[in-house]
């Protein structure tokens, strides 16, 4: 069942998400804070065919168990993927939940919540969208960015900009730092005063690489 009540179905579910990643997802937002779209890696993703989109069905008695180890299954299916395209930067996993009932939903947030630290571990970020989502843009607090009309998964590689989302633990920066140190430097290449912001704050509360 939908969250509505009405019946659901996976080709209904997979169009409706396929339409979001276009018109909202592939977007930009007057709210989103910036310029471009809601997610700037979509768009490339599809076209370097790269975006991979999976059905999971939860059942009539889903649990927050159930749905981390979904999630679980899903960083092992990232890791295993013939993907194509040759840039793995823009590898993306879209795992759909079309019978994950609204009222529900906040299950999907505990399991991201859960999954985090491993998934930061292996260089990926996981994000969780639903109707009920309140998780709010970066720039700006006041917009729920992640609203989402069928619940779904979204896994993807770790960027530059995820400095939002890492820099307030102190595994979550040491990952990110392995990986993006370099844009940081004496000559930074990081025009944003916002990521700059946040990356010396993170480096001061935690310490600078050895």
């Amino acid at each position: 069942m939908s969250p509505t009540g009405s019946l659901v179905t996976i080709e209904s579910a997979l169009a409706t998400v396929d339409s979001w990643l276009t018109e909202y997802i592939s977007a930009s937002h007057p709210e989103i804070g910036r310029t471009g779209p809601i997610c700037p890696f979509v768009a490339p993703s599809r076209k370097n065919n790269t975006l991979e989109v999976r059905v999971r069905l939860v059942g009539h008695a889903p649990t927050a168990e159930l749905l981390e180890e979904l999630a679980r299954s899903s960083l092992r299916e990232y890791q295993l993927l013939s993907w194509q395209g040759r840039n793995p930067m823009l590898r993306a996993l879209v795992v759909v939940l079309p019978d994950l009932r609204g009222a529900d939903t906040g299950l999907l947030d505990q399991a991201q919540a859960r999954v985090k630290d491993d998934f930061v571990a292996h260089g990926l970020m996981i994000g969780q969208f639903h109707e009920n989502c309140e998780v709010t843009a970066a720039r700006n607090p006041g917009f729920a960015v992640s609203k989402a009309p069928v619940p779904v998964f979204a896994i993807r590689a770790i960027a530059l900009h995820d400095i939002f989302f890492l820099h307030d633990r102190p595994h979550w920066f040491h990952q990110y730092r392995e990986k993006f140190a370099k844009y940081y430097g004496a000559e930074s290449t990081v025009l944003d005063p916002a990521l700059l912001e946040l990356y010396h704050q993170a480096e001061r509360s935690y310490g600078r690489a050895s």
